[in-house]
Parts: C-alpha cells; sequence; structure tokens
C-alpha cells in the first residue's frame, strides 16, 4: 500500500501574508519605432546570452579538462562579463541596460543546476521568434494600463477584466512575443488573506480528460477534437515541405497558432476547475503523479525495440492535453493545504473492506470487488480512497465524500 505522505504548505492560516501572483496581459506598442526597440531588446537578450555562453562553456571545459574548480558563474559574475562586451559593442550601449544583464540571471541559475546535479548544461538560444526580455524592478512603471519601459517608452496594457490585483505592487515585469502579438506578465506583490479552514477534505483522482471528486463529481474536460485533427495535419504537411522554404515556414506558424488555441482552452479549463476545486473544501488529497516519467516514450533503443509505441505516443499526448501538473500548481496556490499521497493500487483497492485486486475493475468505468461485492464508479472509488490516504480517515464512507481529516501530520517519504 502507498507509505507517501506529503502536506504541501501554503501559507499561515492566522495572518496575512505576502506573496506574488503573475498576470498575464496584451502588450500594444502603439508605433513601429517602440515595436522595433522591443524586438532590438529580446534580440539583444539572445545574443548576450549566447555570447556569455560560449565564453563559459569554454572556461568550463578548460577546467575539466585539467581537472581545476569549475568557474564562478554567479549573475555577479556573468555581469562584470556583460559590462565588458557592452563597452565593446556600440549598439548594445543604445538598449537599455538592466533587462539584457537580467537574462545573465537565468543563465547563472541554469549553471548552478548543473553543478547541483539537478538539471542539464544551459544551452545556446536560437532565433525562432519567440524572444522574450525581463524588465526587473526600476526599469519600467506602470501607470492605470500604461507600462513605460525604460528606453522603449509607453505602451497599453490589455486584458478582459483589468488588473485583479490593484492594491498590488507591480515588481517584474516579462515580455515574450508569441508569434506576432506581445504579451507582458506582470508579476505583483499582493497581500493573501487569512484562509480558513473549514475541517472539510476532497480526494481528486486526475484521470485522462476529466478530473474526479470523492464526493461522485466527474469534471470533464472540454473535447477539442476538431483543434487537435487540425493541429496533427498542420504538423503533417509541414514535415514534408522543404526545410528552410517559406511553404514550410507558413504551415509551421499555422500550426502554432492552433496550439496556442488548445493551450489557452486547456488553460482556462484548469483555472476554472482549479477554482471550483478550492472552493469546495479547505484540505484538497491529490495524487502525487509523476507526470514525466508516465510521459516518457516507449520507442526503445535498436537493440530493443519497444512495443505498442504508437498507442503510447497517443497515451502521452492525452496525459499533456489535461495537463495534471498545471491543475496541481493552480490548486496549491488557491486552497488552503493540498495533501499529496502515492497514488500505488488507489484504482483497485475497493473503498469498503480494502480488499486489493485488479480483477475488481472488469471494466475501465465499474468498479465491482471480488470480495466482498462493493461496487462504485472506478474513478469515485479512487478518489475515495486517495482521500482516505490523505486524511487517515477509513471504512465506508459511501456518499459521504467531504470527511474531516483526521490527521495533519506530515509523514517523511519511506526510503
Amino acid at each position: 500500500m502507498p507509505k507517501t505522505l506529503r502536506i504541501v504548505p501554503l501559507c499561515s492560516i492566522h495572518d496575512p501574508v505576502r506573496t506574488h501572483r503573475n498576470i498575464t496581459y496584451r502588450l500594444v506598442p502603439g508605433t513601429a519605432v517602440r515595436a522595433r526597440k522591443l524586438a532590438s531588446t529580446a534580440g539583444a537578450c539572445r545574443y548576450v546570452w549566447n555570447t556569455v555562453l560560449a565564453d563559459q562553456q569554454g572556461l568550463y571545459l578548460s577546467a575539466r579538462a585539467a581537472g581545476a574548480e569549475p568557474p564562478s558563474v554567479s549573475f555577479f559574475t556573468l555581469g562584470k562579463a556583460y559590462t565588458q562586451l557592452r563597452r565593446v559593442t556600440p549598439w548594445l550601449q543604445e538598449l537599455p541596460f538592466a533587462p539584457i544583464r537580467y537574462t545573465l540571471k537565468y543563465q547563472a541559475d541554469a549553471w548552478q543546476r548543473l553543478f547541483r546535479g539537478q538539471g542539464a548544461r544551459p544551452r545556446f538560444k536560437a532565433r525562432r521568434g519567440d524572444d522574450r526580455v525581463t524588465f526587473p524592478g526600476g526599469s519600467f512603471r506602470i501607470e492605470g494600463d500604461v507600462v513605460r519601459l525604460a528606453r522603449i517608452g509607453p505602451m497599453r496594457l490589455r486584458r478582459r477584466g483589468g488588473n485583479p490585483y490593484p492594491d498590488g505592487v507591480p515588481k517584474q515585469v516579462a515580455v515574450k512575443r508569441v508569434g506576432k502579438r506581445w504579451h507582458a506578465v506582470v508579476c505583483y506583490e499582493v497581500e493573501v488573506g487569512e484562509r480558513p479552514d473549514d475541517g472539510r477534505a476532497l480526494g481528486i483522482d486526475m484521470n485522462v480528460g476529466q478530473v474526479t471528486t470523492s464526493d461522485g463529481a466527474i469534471l470533464r474536460q472540454p473535447v477539442s477534437s476538431m483543434l487537435m485533427a487540425r493541429h496533427r495535419r498542420q504538423q503533417r504537411v509541414a514535415a514534408r515541405r522543404r526545410k528552410g522554404s517559406r511553404r514550410r515556414l507558413r504551415m509551421v506558424r499555422r500550426a502554432a497558432r492552433t496550439a496556442r488555441k488548445l493551450a489557452m482552452r486547456r488553460r482556462n479549463w484548469q483555472h476554472q476547475m482549479s477554482r471550483r476545486l478550492a472552493d469546495r473544501a479547505a484540505t484538497l488529497v491529490v495524487e502525487d503523479l509523476r507526470v514525466r516519467g508516465m510521459t516518457a516514450s516507449a520507442r526503445g533503443t535498436v537493440e530493443q525495440p519497444g512495443t505498442n509505441v504508437q498507442q503510447k505516443a497517443g497515451l502521452n499526448r492525452s496525459i499533456l492535453h489535461t495537463g495534471w501538473g498545471d491543475l496541481r500548481r493552480m490548486l496549491e496556490y488557491k486552497a488552503a493545504t493540498v495533501v499529496a499521497v502515492h497514488p500505488a493500487y488507489s484504482s483497485q483497492t475497493c473503498h469498503a473492506c480494502g480488499h486489493v485486486s485488479a480483477a475488481s475493475r472488469p471494466c475501465q468505468a465499474q468498479f465491482k470487488c471480488v470480495s466482498c461485492g462493493h461496487t462504485a464508479h472506478a474513478d469515485v472509488n479512487a478518489a475515495r480512497n486517495i482521500l482516505a490516504l490523505g486524511t487517515g480517515a477509513t471504512g465506508r464512507r459511501g456518499a459521504l465524500a467531504l470527511a474531516t481529516p483526521q490527521t495533519r501530520q506530515p509523514v517523511s517519504e519511506a526510503a
């Protein structure tokens, strides 16, 4: 049976705390001159990233070959390298200093993750039309629906519903180009009020294309089969066209627009479902899913080729389209408490008697215990098992899916 129980602490429920929230706006440059300046600044970030990365890689490989310590890759060290590069590059002196320098902070973080064994070596950035630039505090000013960027000028911010945090303090603006449009992600420092614990808990079972709760609700994701079929067709057409041709580039851009529509629909559903779930109970018990491992390719190697590769690829696409990871992250900052439990055997365990058997699942949607004869919807039965794991509650509850947690003490993960 599962041995892992992890409680995700979000904030104190006694005093208000300061936290950060990101809001995405449509950024309208207004004039062609400001649009070119913004594009030049984003391109300069890519140029500085690649130039400094090439120098750091040379130093890193030389130090490793000599058996010496790797060079310093702190933001301070990389910032000094940018200052020297800017002195000998006249066109960089015409662009804002702080935003271009700030891109090296992300490179410094990538190098440090590599040295800690938590990531791969940072890679060079290609010119694909998806440039981005981050304006740290002091290099921008927001006045109503207008943002003034350093050495670029004022630009209008558009968002349906306006700013949801009018009292928030803007700390950072990340500008990115999506296709032919510019978007601005503004990070606000906001005050989060007290989140009362009403003593109720809800178990959540995540499936492909839907979310099932322990009280019997099945929240299905809207089907976008037409858009998904269009996206696959556009990808096939682009793959058949000659690389580097304008016709291939045109089809790649069409496929990107379709992919953005799918992503926006998925994110809209995730926000609505996470808010609905967070409003129903103070404590949410979810599965601790390893999405990266679950969506790994089954292709195998030349010596040991995989089986059912096409079927596994389709399953991977469906899992990624549902977005379990994003949904869980939204729950973690919207709900009062999120408890993550290991999901092993939760779909094969009878909620009434605790008997574990794969034969209790005669089909995908039905659960019928081979020991006690208990019948229920398979996903609802799994959600109730998840709730019991996260709250310590046992025994048959029937329709009582909202239970009072019996324990809130985190249990360390078993070795």
